[in-house]
């Protein structure tokens, strides 16, 4: 008797459950930075439609190793929280929306196992993998990366179904076989699920589906962006578009985005930002979005490439607007609120031979990453490209000794064996009223020196 009653006390997760979970999860959360730039990095080299979505089983296997280790439903929603919030504190480029991305991907893992009594067999692994991986093209779709009027059905269904293959493999084949053989040599114990087991993890994920649709509409509704885009800055003629007295001509370009190609139209961004009149210091464009999110396109990229567009969607108290066409595509931004213009503040990098250079962060998009930064009037969210990646740009088969980041007043140096490598100290750039500057700093949040005006290579 006393043993029944000792068994009904327990948790329905153990401290072991837990840990693995949270092992997991964090693994998963740092992880995916690094399949992102190893996703982009191939699909640039081969380019076959679709192609940034190969990888995308790669985020989603730990959710699947932590349900298929635990055996315990609820496993996978759990998980694929605490991976959300991880990627989240660390600063993820989308925001709060990654929650939601998890949060989908982890509970259609756990439907997948719950299909199913016997999850020693490979189907429910394969179910798992490929639903939750595919889900993540149709989140970001509704929410966050492509404004929706750009990518057709076709287009859509492309990306989905790369996404699912990718996932059959690396979120499903993949840990079945690791499971298996950590089984077989003793290290895991695959444990059977229990009906009672199967009756809580069905009300879980019902409980969880309705948590997540509410959550979904509430972003949906909080992150509409606004009918009318206020443009200002460092110009002559603030104004909003659109605007009675500004009707740029409407055009229509084809352009690939993430693999696929396709047509949309909307007014040259060029010819709206021109209509301000910038001052001639101007020199960078700050687009931010409802959500929080803002990236930088420098003047330079604005009149060499016709393709960026300011796409309108809906009409009349429907209506929003949309960036598309920037070489980055951290730059491809849904509802725009904001287009600031600004003067960015001078970087010289004097490298070992006394040669000057200028930092433009612009030409450094796709290796930043984002994250909270503590400056002296508050933290920011900023984004931030390692540093050693930008001397090494400057350097000929040559090895220095020491980097010194500078300004004004302070100065600070780092032997280059602190810096080679190390992705974790970054240059950031700041965006204030006045124009932009550079903070020397950790991902952690830690500032070395702000604002950074010089950098000496020796």
């Amino acid at each position: 008797m006393s043993e029944q009653n000792s068994t009904k006390t327990k948790f329905f997760f153990s401290t072991r459950d837990l840990l693995i979970m949270a092992v997991l999860a964090a693994l998963g959360g740092v992880a995916s930075t690094y399949i992102n730039a190893l996703s982009d990095a191939v699909h640039a080299v081969l380019g076959f439609p679709g192609g940034t979505q190969w990888a995308a089983g790669l985020h989603v296997i730990w959710i699947v190793l932590a349900i298929a280790i635990t055996g315990k439903p609820g496993t996978g929603i759990i998980t694929g929280i605490l991976k959300g919030t991880v990627e989240l504190m660390s600063g993820n480029s989308h925001g709060v929306i990654i929650l939601l991305v998890d949060l989908v991907a982890g509970l259609l893992v756990d439907f997948g196992f719950l299909l199913l009594r016997n999850k020693r067999s490979l189907l429910p692994y394969l179910i798992a993998g490929g639903l939750a991986t595919g889900s993540n093209v149709l989140v970001f779709q509704i929410f966050a990366t492509v404004p929706m009027n750009i990518l057709t059905a076709s287009a859509i269904l492309i990306l989905f179904f790369v996404a699912l293959v990718s996932g059959l493999i690396f979120a499903g084949f993949v840990p079945f076989l690791l499971l298996k053989t950590l089984a077989k040599a003793g290290v895991v114990k695959v444990p059977e699920q229990s009906t009672r087991s199967r009756k809580i993890g069905w009300y879980i994920l019902i409980g969880v589906f309705l948590l997540a649709t509410l959550l979904a509409v509430f972003l949906h509704a909080n992150y509409k962006g606004p009918q009318n885009i206020e443009i200002a800055g460092d110009v002559e003629n603030t104004y909003t578009f659109p605007s009675q007295e500004f009707n740029p001509e409407m055009v229509t370009r084809q352009m690939e985005y993430k693999g696929v190609m396709t047509e949309y139209s909307g007014y040259p961004l060029l010819e709206i930002i021109e209509h301000t009149a910038p001052s001639t210091d101007a020199d960078t464009l700050l687009i931010e979005a409802s959500d929080g999110y803002a990236f930088l396109v420098s003047f330079e990229e604005l009149e060499s490439n016709p393709n960026i567009l300011l796409v309108q969607n809906g009409q009349g108290q429907n209506t929003s607007f949309d960036v598309v066409g920037p070489e980055s595509s951290k730059a491809w931004i849904r509802n725009v609120t904001n287009l600031t213009i600004i003067a960015s503040e001078g970087l010289t990098i004097v490298d070992l031979d006394g040669n000057t250079y200028e930092f433009v962060p612009d030409d450094w998009g796709s290796e930043m990453d984002s994250t909270q930064i503590a400056l002296p009037e508050g933290s920011q969210k900023l984004q931030g490209v390692p540093v050693w990646k930008v001397i090494e740009a400057t350097l000929n088969d040559s090895t220095p000794n020491e980097v010194e980041f500078s300004n004004s007043a302070e100065n600070q140096s780092f032997a280059w064996s602190e810096i080679e490598g190390n992705d974790k100290l970054r240059l950031f750039t700041v965006i204030e009223d006045t124009g932009i500057s550079f903070a020397l700093a950790e991902m952690s949040g830690e500032v070395h020196l702000f604002p950074v005006t010089q950098i000496k290579i020796r």
